[in-house]
């Protein structure tokens, strides 16, 4: 265990995983996929959901014109004028804490850090004093933000002046043209293109300005690559993590490896030792990272690109050519990424599956690394980790949409600043264990966002067919991506149309 220099202020994110449309809606998440349990994070901005005070906005930090250079200092932004404040509508589908309706920390009903309730509490009413507006949260529930977003800023006339969406809806609605850029509203140097101390904005492929942002909240919910060090050490074999730092460890490494790692152990003709274990669903979407490349994820699929056709050729490799992973299991999703006993070098990682595994439970020590380059892939702009949690929008229509989004702004950066009051880490660096460890998550985790709604097209199974065990469950790869590209690009000309 290493040292922790970071102020407690822990939050949970809650996550959707229903899948809806703007035209259309559908189930495409696998049932019991264990990848998609609430993970620990950093404390978000303004998720404040039930049991967490500490997820909202701001400290008490008066402009008195010595702000020279801070983050909140935008004179640009004129107050609102006249008499009668206004009220900046934000859209969510659930609670938030703290807004113009609330009266004291203690409106929270499970207020647990008092003192960055208290910085948040004093910094709305800071930031409504200084542009003479109230904040209001409105809790349109998860159905009913989706048909705001769908009938009222397409009419022209919008609910809200800020929506949280979820991407599933969130993005069709940026790419029909139902959004603000930031860059129509925000300066050439503001923090969101600079430092991102409080905002990120979203890169969506194709698209030459950004639309969606979300807290800049230090993102620690990535899926490393888990390994046994002392398979590893056992086989004589090199640290990923050296083979890492050195720009050596490559899908051909990976591979390699794995094939070593894959043993008969007790001479029966069968392997009782893998290279590999771990979910189909996870796998593919890091796969499809390290190889810089998508399936849904702008108006033109690229399920049959050569990119993603690489992605699809190695787990086809992997479990049917090389079979150095353990057979998939389609009728218990939790078997899948079982490396606890010892018989798998490799697994899919992160800090909630380390939780109850860690070296002394397991008795190996256990590390981890990022995710191979693929061939196609460039190790300076590879996403890391996948877009999670909820992303804002300020709709069109809506009147001084400068002034929302700085309001929104400086209501956010609660923190002024500090990031040891924004991010919690400790118990993320309990769970990895080392440091090293944890600068792998870490490192990850400050990567651009990789988002992809291939997982959200009902009944798509390209990855899936690369790694289920029956035989005559298998295609080629070139064979599962022309059966559903179509699917595809079905759904992007149904959501992403022109």
């Amino acid at each position: 265990m290493f040292n922790s220099k970071i102020k407690k202020a822990s939050a949970l994110v809650l996550t959707g995983a229903m899948t809806l449309s703007l035209a259309a809606c559908g189930g495409g998440n696998e049932e019991g996929d264990p990848t998609k349990a609430p993970t620990p994070t950093t404390a978000a901005q303004g998720d404040g959901e039930e049991g967490d005070p500490t997820n909202t906005p701001d400290v008490t930090n008066p402009d008195d014109g010595s702000n020279e250079g801070n983050i909140n200092n935008d004179t640009s932004v004129e107050p609102w004028a006249g008499s009668t404040p206004r009220t900046i509508r934000i859209g969510t589908w659930y609670d938030h804490y703290y807004d113009s309706t609330h009266k004291d920390i203690y409106d929270q009903p499970e207020v647990s850090n008092l003192e960055t309730a208290q910085m948040q509490f004093d910094n709305l009413k800071r930031v409504e004093e200084k542009y003479n507006v109230r904040i209001e949260y409105i809790n349109l529930t998860w159905n009913g933000i989706m048909e705001s977003i769908n009938t009222s800023i397409m009419a022209g006339t919008p609910d809200c002046d800020l929506y949280e969406s979820d991407l599933q809806w969130g993005v069709p609605a940026v790419m029909n043209g139902y959004a603000t850029s930031l860059e129509d509203i925000a300066q050439p140097d503001d923090d969101i293109f600079t430092e991102q101390t409080v905002f990120r904005y979203l890169e969506i492929p194709g698209m030459d300005k950004h639309y969606m942002f979300q807290g800049a909240t230090l993102d620690l919910g990535a899926y490393p690559l888990g390994f046994n060090m002392n398979l590893i050490e056992e086989a004589n074999l090199e640290n990923p993590q050296d083979l890492y730092d050195r720009g050596e460890w490559t899908w051909d490494k990976f591979t390699e490896y794995l094939r070593i790692l894959t043993k008969d152990t007790n001479g029966d003709g069968e392997p009782d030792q893998y290279g590999f274990t771990g979910w189909w669903t996870t796998m593919f979407n890091y796969l499809l990272m390290s190889n810089g490349t998508h399936v849904a994820a702008g108006s033109q699929e690229m399920l049959s690109s050569p990119a993603t056709i690489e992605v699809l050729e190695l787990m086809y490799q992997i479990y049917q050519t090389d079979k150095t992973a353990k057979p998939w299991n389609q009728d218990d999703w939790d078997s899948n990424n079982v490396f606890s006993d010892g018989k798998v070098a490799f697994w899919i990682s992160a800090a909630w599956i380390q939780q109850g595994n860690s070296s002394a439970d397991m008795g190996f020590e256990f590390g981890v690394v990022p995710w191979p380059l693929g061939p196609s892939g460039n190790p300076e702009t590879n996403s890391q980790i996948a877009v999670a949690g909820n992303w804002s929008m300020i709709p069109a229509g809506v009147e001084r949409p400068e002034l929302v989004y700085q309001v929104f702004k400086e209501y956010t950066n609660w923190y002024d600043g500090d990031l040891e009051y924004r991010d919690d880490t400790e118990w993320f660096e309990d769970m990895m264990e080392s440091e090293r460890n944890f600068e792998y998550l870490k490192m990850m985790g400050e990567s651009n966002p990789w988002f992809d709604l291939w997982d959200k097209i009902e009944g798509i199974n390209a990855a899936n067919a690369m790694v289920a065990s029956a035989a005559d469950q298998v295609l080629t790869p070139a064979q599962a991506a022309e059966q559903q590209k179509q699917m595809v690009q079905d759904y992007l000309d149904l959501n992403f149309g022109e």
